[in-house]
């Protein structure tokens, strides 16, 4: 026993150790040949993503530019209208000091004329004219000096100035665009003039200036500004417009459309076509230009089209190769250095898996003898066990026997008292409507029976006078009998809505609405509530009426006093009927509040109620719910509104046949 104990620990031993061993060095060529992969996979990857970072950089660098061009562009009209304003502002100030410090009006013309003369801007300057249209000073064109604008050839320039002059009449300045012959040229480009009546001497004074000039200046700059730009690696900002006219270093002002690489690639002209196209990249070889390296670039371009320019910048594809190639060559060294350490825990855990297996070996020996002493133990507990098993199933089943015979009773007790439950909640709820009855009875009988006493006062006082006659007599008897024969027509509704018949029947539920105001009208009238009716025709339906209208009471009355308790003003019922798609549905609005949210679950829930104690139930749309949902098949619901809150109950029309009941 003691050999075969000893060659099954060896055997265990040496089983488990090439095993571990086996799987170790399976991990260990796994992860050199998955280390393999990923590096290689890496370095795609990386080369990838350093090439799309280098591009997403020229592009954004060229389209925060652009933008920058292009907010220049669209400000460029402000500015030229800011220094049209400042300087005719200028003139119109030196104008008012010279004018306040002349002797007489004479005086006063010379002296401002004079003055303002002087106020010259290149090709642009301060002109003068008379509220006729004479020209009174044109530094650059003497020669209109003492003419008449209004009698100008130029048909659009004297249409303009005549309607300039017939503002200036009413106003104190005009601005316009117009065509204006430059000094010295024969050219008229279009100019942006603003005039101003200087009101002393009855005189316009003006001043314009040509976008074409004004344009150039502002590109002028902004070139100045974009080649002073200096980007990393030697990079620079490059422009030309779409004729290929170059407008910046390193070929500024040369004509670039037909140049072409050392593989015959067009380049201006290819960048033009994606600048016109929204803007790309393009890749070419650059031009022996001077300073510049002819190897191959990476340039991205876009256009601004209210120049017709395109701007670009790239970078060098060597110098990209150089930079990769140190990177790789860095993470490459890091990744041998990592494999290195990785083989050497695996090293230690190898030489750690043998000593633990030893270990392991000389516990599982001890284990085989402690599970066998175990296993003996454990069988015998089996033996009692099922014994004792064996003996509370009989118990057991003795029991459930005897509970399966008294359950079927304890359900039909629980049931029952459900039944007699509910039967006493709904004779509550029926004696708090007969309570909401009698109330509303006793308003209506009491101006009848005012009335009546009033007939016999009369009666007795016409005899004691001596007036008494038959037809007197007569005229009143009927009288009162008409009053105690509607009063007995009350007493007919009340019975008719709390008579116990439970007979389903074909009714119309307009009736119902009909029978449960009449009931009602007295008291909702008597508190000042408007009641208004919108009902249609409607198809029969189903059911018990006097439940039926008991519904309707419960929610009319329900309207009626959240009106009361929340002292709406101008307090008003609205009760609509119609049909549609075979339901017959009866909506009660009313205007007071809605119902909060954090009770709109709970309201058909039985004895809920938010009246104060002893004002209600609690149990009137319980009841509702039920006599709709349940016995008659129909549905109720409600919503907040605007003002207040609308309750809708709705019942499946029914067959007219009488055999559907």
């Amino acid at each position: 026993m003691t050999q075969n104990k000893e060659k099954l620990k060896r055997y265990y031993f040496l089983t488990t150790f090439a095993v571990i061993a086996f799987i170790i060095m399976s991990i260990a060529v796994g992860f050199v040949i998955e280390e393999h992969n990923n590096f290689e996979k890496t370095l795609r990857i990386n080369k990838q993503n350093l090439m799309d970072s280098k591009k997403q950089t020229l592009k954004s660098i060229v389209d925060s530019v652009a933008q920058q061009v292009r907010l220049t562009i669209s400000e460029s009209e402000n500015n030229l209208k800011e220094r049209i304003d400042e300087r005719l502002n200028l003139a119109y100030s030196a104008a008012e000091a010279v004018n306040a410090a002349a002797k007489n009006t004479k005086d006063a013309e010379d002296d401002v004329k004079a003055a303002l003369s002087g106020m010259v801007w290149g090709k642009n300057y301060i002109f003068i004219f008379d509220m006729n249209g004479y020209v009174i000073s044109s530094p650059l064109q003497k020669h209109l000096e003492g003419k008449n604008v209004l009698e100008s050839s130029n048909q659009k320039l004297r249409q303009t100035m005549e309607k300039s002059l017939q503002t200036l009449k009413t106003t104190d300045t005009v601005e316009f665009n117009v065509a204006w012959t430059k000094p010295g040229e024969k050219t008229a480009p279009a100019k942006f003039v603003k005039l101003r009546r200087f009101a002393p001497l009855n005189w316009v004074i003006g001043y314009g200036e040509y976008f074409d000039d004004f344009t150039l200046e502002v590109q002028s700059r902004l070139i100045t500004q974009l080649e002073s730009i200096k980007l990393p690696e030697d990079g620079y900002i490059f422009m030309s417009d779409y004729s290929g006219m170059s407008l910046t270093k390193p070929a500024r002002n040369k004509f670039m459309l037909n140049v072409q690489d050392s593989n015959g690639k067009f380049i201006v002209k290819e960048m033009i076509k994606l600048a016109q196209n929204g803007g790309g990249f393009y890749e070419y070889v650059m031009p022996p230009f001077p300073g510049m390296k002819p190897e191959k670039k990476l340039s991205y371009v876009t256009g601004i089209n209210g120049w017709n320019w395109y701007i670009g910048t790239g970078i060098y594809l060597t110098d990209f190769e150089n930079e990769y190639a140190k990177r790789m060559h860095a993470e490459k060294q890091d990744s041998i250095k990592e494999l290195g350490v990785v083989l050497l825990l695996l090293s230690a855990v190898l030489v750690l898996a043998g000593l633990v297996t030893l270990v392991m070996s000389n516990r599982m020996e001890k284990l085989i003898d402690r599970h066998s002493q175990e296993i003996k133990r454990k069988n015998e507990e089996l033996r009692s066990l099922n014994i004792s098993l064996e003996s509370k199933v009989a118990e057991k089943t003795v029991e459930l026997t005897t509970l399966n015979a008294s359950l079927e009773k304890r359900v039909k007790d629980e049931i029952e008292k459900n039944r007699e439950q509910e039967h006493i909640m709904f004779q509550q709820g029926r004696l708090a409507a007969m309570g909401e009855m009698l109330s509303n009875i006793a308003h209506q009988w009491r101006q009848p029976l005012n009335n009546i006493g009033l007939y016999i006062q009369d009666i007795q006082d016409a005899q004691e006078a001596g007036e008494l006659s038959k037809d007197y007599l007569d005229k009143s008897v009927v009288t009162c009998l008409n009053i105690i024969q509607h009063m007995s027509a009350t007493i007919d509704n009340f019975r008719d809505f709390f008579k116990p018949d439970k007979e389903r029947v074909l009714f119309d539920v307009n009736d119902c609405v009909k029978q449960s105001l009449t009931l009602l009208r007295a008291g909702i009238e008597n508190s000042h509530i408007e009641i208004r009716n919108e009902l249609e025709q409607c198809s029969k339906v189903a059911g018990v009426p006097g439940e039926y209208s008991q519904v309707l009471v419960n929610i009319i009355t329900n309207a009626k006093d959240a009106l009361i308790d929340n002292n709406v003003k101008n307090p008003c019922i609205t009760i609509r009927s119609w049909s549609e798609n075979h339901i017959a549905s009866v909506s009660v609005e009313n205007n007071g509040q809605g119902i909060p949210e954090n009770i709109a679950e709970k309201i058909f829930e039985p004895y809920f109620t938010t009246k104060e104690e002893g004002k209600g139930t609690g149990i009137g749309l319980y009841f509702s719910k039920i006599i709709i949902e349940k016995n008659m098949g129909g549905k109720i619901t409600f919503k907040n509104t605007k003002n207040g809150v609308v309750f809708f109950v709705s019942l499946p029309e029914a067959d007219e046949d009488p055999s559907y009941l």
